[in-house]
């Protein structure tokens, strides 16, 4: 049994080794993803604090006018010297809150084909989309396998020291073990997690009842729609406003509490974009058992589960 565990553990490694390299180097990458967009570009991110923001309406009025577009979804900054980011169709805006002078504009194929953004694509589908996804899944199970088969064959042995004096080749052995089973429950955690987050295992989207227009109403405006949400989620902050194309889509708010630990929080309020009634309110406090596993395990997985560093510059 442990002859046939370690022929195929060697096997398993030697075919999945390319694709879990590239998916481990962008991981690690990606932990910066937002800091090297800002630090790449920071005419487009960085604004002077100057009294207070003006209103959501008011930034994305000067947005539309610089894009002459519907606004499909608009992000405030997370701090304080950070601009203001709206979505107009192909087009990202980048707005000073305080001012609401456009610092620029940025189109999304010039956005995909930035540094963070092809890390973020070539770690979750290795730039060949579906096909790719469907090789990043099964690389991931790989490595969980691999983990989890290698810590079984080290309990057999338990080996810890590295013979220095040794062969080469006995000294990477040694260090193959010594450092794999170090480095095991980290990795373990990390593929587990992956894997839950690729193959969405206990994500369910909830049926919602779609908006309809009535006679000689329209879209309600977005600084209503943040109201509604803070209503609707008290102590939560305001992460993103989506306003679809579709008429018969509510109007979505990503929100964050303070000890969320992920960047978008997790937690949303869809409206009705022209009765301004809220047809659901998740929350990360109280959020079912299966949303709540999923936001963990995309905690853990991005390591933000023990706080980040928030790089504003």
């Amino acid at each position: 049994m442990q002859k046939t565990l370690i022929v195929f553990h060697r096997w398993l490694a030697l075919a999945t080794s390319l694709f879990i390299l590239i998916l481990a180097l962008t991981g690690s990458a990606l932990v910066f993803e937002g800091a090297i967009d800002r630090g790449l570009n920071p005419q487009l991110w960085r604004v002077i604090p100057v009294g207070q923001p003006l209103s959501l309406d008011t930034l994305a009025a000067r947005a539309r006018a610089a894009a002459p577009r519907e606004l499909t979804a608009i992000t405030p900054g997370r701090t304080a010297d950070r601009a203001l980011q709206a979505q107009a169709g192909a087009t990202q805006v980048f707005v000073d809150p305080y001012t609401g002078r456009i610092l620029g504009t940025r189109e999304l194929e010039a956005f995909n084909r930035s540094l963070p953004r092809r890390l973020h694509v070539l770690h979750t589908s290795l730039l060949a989309k579906s096909i790719g996804g469907a090789v990043v899944g099964i690389a991931t199970v790989a490595s969980l396998l691999l983990v989890v088969t290698g810590m079984i064959i080290w309990w057999r042995d338990k080996l810890w020291r590295i013979r220095w004096s040794a062969s080469w080749k006995r000294i990477v052995y040694d260090l193959h073990h010594s450092l794999g089973i170090i480095a095991s429950l980290v990795l373990f955690v990390i593929t587990a997690s992956g894997t839950v987050i690729h193959y969405e295992l206990f994500f369910r989207t909830p049926r919602i009842p779609p908006p309809k227009q009535l006679p000689g109403t329209s879209t309600m405006s977005l600084d209503s729609a943040a109201r509604i949400a803070r209503a609707a989620l008290p102590g939560a902050n305001l992460v993103l406003i989506s306003m679809p194309a579709k008429a018969d889509q509510p109007l979505g708010v990503a929100m964050r509490f303070p000890e969320d630990r992920t960047p978008g929080g997790r937690s949303r309020v869809l409206i009705d974009r022209y009765r301004g009634t809220v047809l659901l309110a998740q929350s990360t406090r109280d959020a079912p058992a299966g949303l709540a596993m999923n936001n963990v395990m995309r905690s853990v997985h991005t390591g933000d589960v023990f706080g980040k560093v928030v790089f504003t510059r």
